[in-house]
């Protein structure tokens, strides 16, 4: 018997994937992934900063720096995750997230102490590399 199938389950799945994500954007989301607004330890050109939200395809991130030009948009830069992590049975360690990214913005911000910190969006380009690094 033949199959009257016309489309094959993977151009099905890709067509409802692309219906969802138009009707997000219709109700004005913009974001194909979830946040999670947590703040990790982040190295970016060697500066250190930390993150405000990290996601499957991006992170934002702060950093203390007077070298704005090297975050200019369109910039690809390498950057670094660390999370501070523990097992099920007490043993701590860092789970490192490396990696390359195309910055999406920068924006200076204003701290509530006077100071002056650089805000970056980055979009991942590539697979990420992982590791964990137990004490």
């Amino acid at each position: 018997m033949q199959s009257t199938k016309k489309y094959s389950d993977r151009r099905v799945d890709e067509r409802r994937r692309d219906a969802r994500r138009s009707d997000a954007r219709r109700q004005g989301v913009r974001r194909d992934n979830i946040r999670l607004n947590s703040s990790f330890k982040a190295s970016v050109l060697d500066h250190n900063g930390k993150t405000v939200n990290v996601s499957a395809s991006g992170v934002y991130f702060e950093v203390v720096t007077d070298d704005v030009e090297s975050f200019s948009t369109g910039t690809t830069i390498p950057l670094q995750i660390n999370a501070v992590t523990r097992t099920h049975d007490g043993q701590s360690g860092t789970y490192i997230i490396s990696g390359r990214g195309k910055v999406i913005r920068s924006s200076v911000i204003k701290k509530q102490d006077g100071d002056y910190s650089l805000g970056v969006a980055v979009e991942f380009t590539g697979k990420l590399d992982t590791k964990v690094d137990y004490d």
